[in-house]
């Protein structure tokens, strides 16, 4: 299958982006057109050849890129501060701030697409911290509950002549262990 020919451009090196920006960038002068069309002649001349929409979109998706590399730099710079001068804060707390930062950053982009797509990986991130979380108190529920279980077998197992025998009786710490899984748990002590 034949890549998408502006995928072609982004995904040349960082350097090789910025060059066809600048070119995009020129101005029109007496001996080169100036702007898309100066980039895309500047392309051609090094053997790539892309359409001007292709070229438009490209600038687009740089010029994007850029405002959500810096608006992703501002939000990180406001966690770390924050981090800094509130050490107490919740960690959580200080991500969705970040994260509040970052979205407010982007929307000075004006595209509302671009908006919408970024509340979607917020909602995505959110879920997956929820699901975490969730899964975080299922374990410390288990915990409580084997905890709890052990202690009703401890007063179960205190009352029992024959556990207390063992567990007072003579042999090492692995012997006892062994002989008092025999008797409480019978076939099932592997």
């Amino acid at each position: 299958m034949k890549p998408r020919s502006d995928s072609k451009l982004k995904t040349l090196p960082e350097e090789r982006q910025e060059q066809i920006i600048a070119w995009a960038r020129t101005q029109k002068t007496e001996e080169h057109p100036g702007g898309l069309a100066y980039a895309r002649e500047q392309l051609a001349a090094d053997g790539l050849k892309v359409s001007m929409s292709t070229l438009s979109e490209f600038v687009s998706w740089y010029g994007l890129q850029q405002r959500f590399s810096k608006a992703a730099s501002r939000a990180n710079q406001v966690a770390e501060l924050l981090q800094q001068r509130n050490p107490d804060m919740e960690p959580e707390h200080v991500r969705k701030l970040a994260q509040s930062i970052f979205t407010l950053e982007a929307l000075d982009s004006g595209d509302a697409d671009t908006f919408v797509n970024l509340e979607h990986l917020k909602l995505a991130q959110d879920s997956a911290q929820t699901k975490a979380d969730l899964e975080r108190q299922k374990i410390s529920i288990s915990r409580q509950r084997l905890q709890i279980l052990t202690c009703e077998k401890f007063l179960e197992w205190s009352a029992d002549a024959k556990a207390r025998e063992i567990a007072e009786g003579s042999g090492s710490r692995a012997e006892k262990i062994e002989a008092l899984g025999r008797a409480m748990f019978a076939e099932d002590w592997d």
